[in-house]
C-alpha cells in the first residue's frame, strides 16, 4: 500500500511538473496583443484610404493630361486634324470620352484600394483570431496547472504522505514556481 501510494505521489508530481504556470499577467498581455493588432488593422486601412485619396488628387492634378489623351483618341478615331477647331459637338465628344477615361482609373483605383482594405482586414482577424486561440490556451493551461495543484493537496489530505516526499513536493513545485 505505501509504495502505491508513494507512486501515485510520484506520478502526480511528473504530471504537475511537465505543466508550467501561466501567469495570470502572461494572458492579460496577450489579450492586449489582440488589442494591438487590430488597432494595426485599422491604421492599415486608414493608409489605403489616404492612397486612395491620394491617387485620385494625382488623377485630378493630371486632368489636362488626361483630356489631351483624350482629345488625340478622338481625334485620331474620327480622322480630325490635330490643329483643326473642333465643333462643339466635338468638343463633347472629347469631353465625354475624357469622362469615360477618368471614371475607368478612378474605379481602377477604388477596386485596388478595396482590394488592399478586403486583404488587411481578412489578415487582420485571422490574426487576431490566433492570437486569441493562445490566449484561450494560456487561460486552459493555467486552469489545468491549477487542477492540479488542487489534485495534489487533496490527495495528500487523503493518503497520507511521508514527510520527506511531501516536503520534495513542495519544494520541487515552489522552485518551478507553482
Amino acid at each position: 500500500m505505501q509504495i502505491k501510494n508513494i507512486t501515485l505521489i510520484a506520478s502526480l508530481f511528473v504530471v504537475i511538473t511537465g505543466c508550467s504556470n501561466i501567469p495570470q499577467a502572461a494572458i492579460d498581455v496577450n489579450k492586449q496583443v489582440s488589442v494591438g493588432i487590430n488597432a494595426l488593422g485599422e491604421n492599415g486601412v486608414e493608409m489605403v484610404k489616404a492612397w486612395e485619396l491620394s491617387a485620385y488628387s494625382m488623377l485630378d492634378e493630371k486632368w489636362s493630361k488626361v483630356y489631351a489623351k483624350a482629345n488625340e483618341s478622338y481625334r485620331s478615331k474620327k480622322s480630325i486634324a490635330q490643329n483643326a477647331v473642333l465643333t462643339a459637338q466635338q468638343q463633347e465628344g472629347v469631353a465625354g470620352l475624357s469622362a469615360l477615361i477618368r471614371d475607368e482609373v478612378r474605379s481602377k483605383i477604388n477596386a485596388k484600394a478595396n482590394s488592399m482594405k478586403s486583404i488587411i482586414m481578412s489578415n487582420t482577424k485571422n490574426t487576431i483570431a490566433a492570437n486569441e486561440s493562445i490566449t484561450n490556451l494560456l487561460i486552459s493551461a493555467n486552469a489545468i496547472v491549477n487542477f492540479q495543484q488542487s489534485a495534489v493537496e487533496e490527495v495528500g489530505k487523503i493518503i497520507p504522505i511521508p514527510p520527506a516526499i511531501s516536503t520534495f513536493i513542495n519544494d520541487s513545485l515552489n522552485t518551478a514556481g507553482l
